[in-house]
């Protein structure tokens, strides 16, 4: 790449549906990237449910296909640009997955797995929606359930990159919804996810995003990287940006996260 530093995660409005429509697109991240040096993966979210259900899905059909056609276009001008996906595990479409993986991988210069749901339509990281699936389920059950998935989803071994392994805790925390007691958000929960994604060699996200929700704080936390860093795991940086201005103030926390992670 052309640059020292790849933010790894960010989503246009093209091919991203929680971006809004007057969000940025490929070129508008590519002039502000250029300008300050750092090299760009787009990251767009790639959730099979949703393009099988929802005909307003950038990725609904086969339009993956034209996905890659705009990422080759525009990486033939620009050799600072990488296309990437960020894939939605679900425990149930094991088979779909590793054959998309099959498919796309060779295609794609990133692919990492993510989860932000498991009941479909109730994203854990969206809050009303969360609220909305915490009347039917005990944040307990919520916690627990994602750390379940996320284990099955890493010893899958689908993914050798994985986003935000405890975005979980983006809303869940005691600076918004409170866990009740008996409820484990400890950061050992943490460093045991991490510690199967050191067995299985997948590479950890240190997405700063965080800082944006009551959590405050990178995910995972600089104590757990701190931890993983040491017992071997291996990281790449995300700034998980939707929008232009964001990804811009990021940038230069983005090229001290390399620092810290000592991936320079």
């Amino acid at each position: 790449m052309k640059f020292k530093y790849t933010d790894f995660h960010i989503h246009s409005k093209n091919w991203s549906i929680d971006v809004g429509k007057d969000g940025p697109n490929f070129e508008d991240y590519v002039r502000v990237a250029e300008t300050n040096q750092i090299n760009i993966c787009f990251l767009e979210h790639y959730e099979i449910y949703y393009l099988e259900k929802d005909k307003t899905n950038p990725f609904y059909g086969d339009n993956i296909n034209n996905y890659l056609e705009e990422i080759d276009k525009i990486k033939e001008t620009y050799d600072f640009v990488l296309g990437g996906l960020e894939v939605e595990y679900y425990m149930d479409r094991d088979t779909e997955l590793r054959e998309f993986m099959d498919d796309y991988e060779r295609e794609l210069d990133f692919i990492a797995g993510t989860i932000h749901e498991w009941k479909f339509g109730y994203p854990v990281t969206t809050r009303k929606l969360l609220l909305e699936l915490l009347e039917r389920r005990s944040i307990k059950q919520v916690v627990d359930e994602y750390f379940t998935i996320f284990e099955n989803m890493l010893n899958s071994k689908i993914f050798k990159n994985v986003c935000h392994i405890d975005t979980i805790f983006r809303y869940i925390n005691n600076n918004d919804i409170k866990p009740p007691e008996g409820c484990d958000t400890s950061d050992e929960r943490v460093i045991d996810l991490g510690r199967l994604c050191i067995k299985n060699k997948i590479n950890i996200e240190y997405n700063l995003s965080g800082v944006r929700f009551p959590i405050g704080r990178s995910f995972p936390s600089k104590a757990v990287i701190i931890k993983l860093k040491e017992e071997g795991a291996g990281f790449f940086v995300g700034s998980d940006s939707h929008e232009l201005d964001y990804f811009e103030e990021q940038i230069p926390k983005v090229k001290k996260a390399y620092s810290f992670i000592e991936l320079e």
